[in-house]
């Protein structure tokens, strides 16, 4: 069955994006900028809803399309929602402020640099988040995991973006680009990492391409 009609076929019965929404995904389309898909900000939005988390941290902001979407779920349920961002590409952190001020999200904090330091300095400042939403470096999800599991509330979620990697996570590090291979090897070591985790419950959606969700075993 062919994916694209799928997609097309779903949005039909999806509701209406806003303006903001809109104008993001078409200057991603044309920049090449990655976002996330069709069928993946649909996910993201009915966790958020089912969840209805009041405090969220983004790991890879690009130029604040997801952000602002979870943002937009927040605030139907939450007057004073929390959501930290972080991304360490210079041009696209520029474009996400510019995005934050021009359409009035001040309250989406953009945190600017590396995400390790980040994710530290938020452990070591006792924050902690009901939901995380992981899309950045494919290589650095398994070397980050443990810091993030610990930012998690109990029952807190995670999902993780981009698990599939256009399908070569089902291949042998074999059949894949040598460039490639530790991307591959990482990705599938942080699928064992959550798999093998007794405090975690665990779950693989065929979703774009590919989403894990982990929650938090109280």
């Amino acid at each position: 069955m062919d994916a694209s009609r799928i997609e097309n076929f779903i949005s039909v019965y999806s509701y209406d994006e806003n303006d903001i929404v809109k104008y993001l995904l078409d200057y991603a389309v044309k920049n090449n900028v990655p976002v996330i898909r069709s069928d993946t900000k649909s996910f993201i939005r009915a966790i958020i809803n089912l969840k209805k988390p009041r405090k969220v941290l983004e790991i890879g902001t690009a130029i604040g399309y997801s952000a602002i979407i979870m943002y937009d779920e927040m605030v139907k349920y939450c007057n004073a929602p929390i959501l930290y961002t972080i991304e360490d590409y210079p041009e696209r952190i520029k474009i996400a402020k510019e995005n934050f001020k021009k359409f009035k999200y001040n309250n989406i904090q953009l945190l600017e640099g590396d995400a390790s330091i980040h994710i530290e300095k938020l452990l070591s400042d006792n924050e902690s988040f009901d939901l995380i939403f992981l899309d950045a470096a494919k290589a650095q999800y398994p070397i980050w995991l443990d810091s993030i599991i610990k930012l998690l509330n109990k029952d807190g979620v995670l999902i993780a973006d981009n698990i599939f990697k256009d399908g070569e996570i089902l291949e042998s590090r074999y059949a894949i680009e040598k460039r490639d291979r530790t991307i591959h090897h990482r990705m599938r070591e942080y699928l064992h990492k959550i798999y093998d985790n007794k405090d975690l419950i665990q779950y693989i959606f065929p979703i774009g391409d590919g989403i894990s969700m982990t929650i938090k075993n109280g």
